[in-house]
């Protein structure tokens, strides 16, 4: 029972940081829209967890759906940006699980990775074919600045949502 408290808990920590990433593209003027398994499988999610499918090809595809679909009008371009928290205690040491950017490399190549950390530069951001499979980041040299991969963000704006993700982490 602990363990399943530990998950949900996670979820819905995730879930924060996937809204205020959310909450500062739409204020930039992104076009955003939820899109990964948990909004657009709900009826069956629990059905994809099951032992005898789980591993599968196409179940792995849907469980590892980018959380976001980003429409940047200005550049007429849409991408696909999943969202990690993680509470790295310095920004050149962040953990990400391996298979999990395998996962991503291998459906979602060009997806957009978001890694929120309560440290630096807090937001960082790198497209997933850019990535080398490892289990630990240095964040400063392995990722861009949020901002590079999403321009129209204000200095203004992204300093607020810092300090919300920052908070959101200390929770």
């Amino acid at each position: 029972m602990v363990v399943l408290k530990e998950f949900y808990n996670g979820m819905h920590e995730g879930n924060v940081m996937t809204d205020l990433v959310r909450g500062l593209l739409q204020k930039s003027g992104y076009s955003v829209y939820l899109n990964g398994y948990e909004e657009r499988f709900s009826e069956i999610k629990e059905h994809l967890s099951d032992k005898t499918i789980r591993n599968s090809r196409i179940v792995r595809m849907i469980r590892s759906s980018p959380d976001l679909l980003v429409y940047d009008k200005r550049r007429k371009d849409v991408m696909l940006v999943e969202v990690k928290m993680r509470r790295a205690p310095k920004e050149t040491s962040v953990l990400v699980y391996s298979d999990l950017i395998a996962c991503y490399k291998e459906f979602w190549k060009d997806a957009i990775l978001v890694i929120a950390i309560p440290c630096g530069q807090v937001f960082y951001a790198q497209k997933f074919n850019e990535l080398e499979i490892k289990e630990e980041y240095n964040a400063a040299t392995d990722f861009e600045r949020f901002e590079d991969l999403f321009p129209e963000v204000r200095a203004e704006d992204l300093s607020a949502y810092k300090d919300k993700a920052i908070q959101a982490m200390k929770k």
